[in-house]
Order: C-alpha cells, then sequence, then structure tokens
C-alpha cells in the first residue's frame, strides 16, 4: 500500500461544530497547518577597518568557525512533581556540541505510549536521526525530551492535576531552568505516539500558545473517561487552535487507532483547521515509528532557523543535572 499525504487549508472564520455532530468514533487523526517562522534575533555587522602600514596593506582573513563533529548524547535527570512525584525521570538528547556557542536552542518534548517508558523514543532512533539531520545540515540542533509516563499518564484523561498539568506546570519550566533552552512558544514542540500522542494532542489543543507545534503520531484517542472539555477529538475543533502547527498520522495496517484519527483528520478538514494528515504504510508498531522518525523530526523543525546566530544567547552555563 502507498501512503498518502494531505494537508488541508484554513477557510476564513470556520463555523463552530456541535456536540453532537462531534461524537467521537474513539481513533485518530493527522494534518499540516502555516509554518511558524520564529523572529530572527538581529545581530549587528561590524565593518572591520584597516589600519595603513607603510610598507603594506593587510588583507583580512576571514577565520572559520570550526565544524561540529562531536555526536549529540543523551542523559538521564529527575524532575520534582506534586502530581506524580515526589520526583519523574526524564531521558534529554543533547545535540552536537551542545553549550559550546553559548546560545540557546529549540525543545522537543516527545511522549511515549502505554506500557512504554522513558526510552522508547531512543529505541526508534530519535537521537540518531536528529544527528544525521545535524551533520547534514537539515536539521539545525534541537534538545528532546523524552519524559517518563507514570501514574498520571495512565490513570487521568487532562485538566488540572492531570498529566498535562505534569507536562506544562513541571517538566517544562524544569527545562527551560535548568537547560539552554528557548524558552518561548516559538522555540517549542509537543508530540507522541500512541497514548503519549493522545495527551501531546490534549495538551496542545488547551494550551496552543505554549507551543509552535504538536503531533499524534498513531495516537490513540480511546479515552472514553475524557469528556468534550479534554478528548483531543472536540478540543481540536471548539478550542482556537491559532497558529499552531497540527501533524497527524498513522499505519494503514494500524485498525486500533485508525478509526478515530481518521474522523479528527476529516472533522478538521470539514471545519477549515489547517493541519498535516498521513496515512502510511505500517501498523502500531516500533517498525513505523522508526521508518517515520526522520519525517517527525524534519516536519517539527522546519519552523525553528539553521542559523545558530539568530538564536538568543543561554541566559546561564548549561546545566548537567545527575
Amino acid at each position: 500500500m502507498g501512503w498518502v499525504s494531505l494537508i488541508a487549508c484554513l477557510p476564513t472564520a470556520p463555523a463552530a461544530p456541535t456536540l453532537a455532530a462531534l461524537a467521537p468514533t474513539l481513533l485518530p487523526p493527522t494534518a499540516s497547518p502555516p509554518t511558524i517562522t520564529p523572529t530572527a534575533i538581529p545581530t549587528n555587522t561590524l565593518t572591520p577597518t584597516t589600519t595603513p602600514v607603510p610598507s603594506h596593506t593587510p588583507t583580512a582573513t576571514a577565520t572559520p568557525t570550526p565544524a561540529c563533529n562531536t555526536p549529540g548524547r543523551i542523559e538521564t535527570g529527575y524532575y520534582p512533581s506534586q502530581i506524580d512525584g515526589p520526583q519523574r525521570a526524564f531521558r534529554i538528547y543533547l545535540p552536537p556540541c551542545y553549550g559550546q556557542d553559548g546560545r540557546v536552542y529549540p525543545v522537543l518534548y516527545l511522549l511515549h505510549g502505554n506500557g512504554q517508558d522513558e526510552t522508547k523514543w531512543d529505541s526508534v532512533g530519535i537521537d540518531e536521526a536528529a544527528d544525521s539531520g545535524v551533520f547534514s545540515h537539515s536539521l539545525p540542533p534541537v534538545i528532546i525530551v523524552m519524559p517518563a509516563g507514570g501514574w498520571a499518564m495512565y490513570h487521568t484523561s487532562g485538566g488540572p492535576w492531570s498529566f498535562e498539568a505534569v507536562i506544562v506546570d513541571s517538566l517544562v519550566p524544569y527545562i527551560d531552568a535548568a537547560y539552554c533552552a528557548w524558552r518561548v512558544p516559538a522555540g517549542r514542540a509537543i508530540g507522541g505516539i500512541s497514548r503519549g500522542g493522545y495527551w501531546a494532542l490534549e495538551i496542545a489543543f488547551r494550551h496552543p500558545t505554549h507551543f509552535a507545534s504538536a503531533g499524534g503520531h498513531s495516537a490513540a484517542l480511546l479515552d472514553i473517561a475524557a469528556g468534550p472539555d479534554l478528548n483531543p477529538q472536540y478540543t481540536g475543533l471548539t478550542h482556537g487552535l491559532g497558529a499552531l502547527r497540527v501533524y497527524l498520522d498513522a499505519g494503514a495496517n494500524d485498525l486500533g487507532v485508525l478509526p478515530n484519527l481518521e474522523r479528527l483528520h476529516e472533522d478538521m478538514v470539514n471545519a477549515g483547521i489547517p493541519h498535516e494528515w498521513h496515512l502510511n504504510e505500517g501498523g502500531h508498531d516500533d517498525a513505523y515509528w522508526a521508518s517515520q522518525s526522520a519525517n517527525y523530526l524534519a516536519w517539527y523543525a522546519a519552523p525553528w532557523p539553521q542559523d545558530r546566530q539568530q538564536y538568543p544567547p543561554c541566559a546561564q552555563a548549561p546545566a548537567n543535572p545527575h
């Protein structure tokens, strides 16, 4: 089977859907919105002046910036959480030559699925894909945060005192303070696979001004306890998503999550809400996610500048919490 990629375009003033028309079918969606380009940080251009010397006029020679040949690294850290604590674990990918240029990095939060842990994204090759993109100059260096799930991920559906609050109120502020993170919405994205895909959409749809992009990869929109104020099948239509970029995808053989996810995609198309939808070959497994990891990274990184000089200086020395 081939794969289908569709970009839905935003019409003017879409009509707000009624709850009766939005009854969830219990499965996932996808699509593509407009690219957000973060505001470039202006840099001063220095005009060199040459001091004449009687015997000759020296010629200025540009000093090339040394290429970074050091691979990125993955470390383990812990952050405090009142909801699911006292501490929660996370893995973090720090890009090649992290911290050496004294500037901040965009941050991508990636959530794992049900029955998985914080090593899942590493196991499907997200770090290798990131390194490859940096060394080939097809991706900017990014920080990737992969938190452990825990009780709140599996036993809450959203809102205060849920996994949503763990991420928004505990993890993001911790990463902003401890690392050279670009601490603005334009420099932050969130995505997840399976149950993590549910949470990525739930969080971003309820906090669309906190993130530039959100991805539901094989998102399991199956939480029957999630009401219209939490369920992404509703909030994706009834909450104003503004400039939030949205990506939805699934394997054509992923029959468990495909109906609801495809329903969300179709409802967003009918409501004129921009998003990307990708139906690919594959199922609900590591082979599928590994085959898509590079595509995911390319999409998340698309709005972020390649030129490191466009990023603000890092406010603190890079931390290395262990």
